[in-house]
């Protein structure tokens, strides 16, 4: 008896589309023996220093010139995090980051985190999902601000 379905042909996670506004990186963390807690796994507090890296990295590449962080920056003001699938010692990590909206004052941002377990790209998974919300902050006034005019206009895709 055969069969008139194709052969089972899993698909890698990470060749499946990222729906965001504008440019999306895909950022590789280098996981690190403190990241690991006793049940063996990275602990679930350390995921959020990985947003953090894989954001300042998105916007390195989003914004098109050298940024004053210092003098108009962001602010995180909510974080968001589900957990899938347990990442471990000889794991590989890379999270997906882009935009999913903004606002005035506000960008949302999302993340897809993968894992390819044993470090093997042909075992690839999702581990989890994300979002921060950010605010536009103006040091010098002390205050949130209108999203900066080069961000808008490279993060919006415009």
């Amino acid at each position: 008896m055969s069969s008139d379905l194709p052969p089972s042909d899993p698909v890698n996670p990470l060749r499946l589309p990222f729906d965001s506004m504008g440019p999306s990186i895909d950022f590789e963390v280098t996981l690190r023996y403190s990241d690991m807690d006793l049940f063996g796994h990275v602990n679930n507090a350390k995921y959020f220093s990985f947003l953090e890296e894989a954001r300042i990295a998105w916007f390195e590449a989003c914004v098109p010139e050298k940024w004053d962080f210092e003098k108009h920056g962001v602010l995180v003001v909510r974080n968001e995090m589900d957990y899938i699938q347990p990442v471990k010692p000889n794991d590989r990590l890379i999270i997906r980051v882009g935009a999913s909206g903004m606002g005035n004052t506000s960008i949302n941002v999302k993340y897809e985190g993968f894992v390819m377990k044993g470090g093997r790209e042909d075992n690839t998974e999702l581990a989890f999902r994300g979002a921060t919300t950010l605010v536009s902050w103006d040091t010098e006034a002390g205050k949130v601000c209108r999203v900066h005019e080069p961000w808008r206009k490279t993060i919006s895709g415009g």
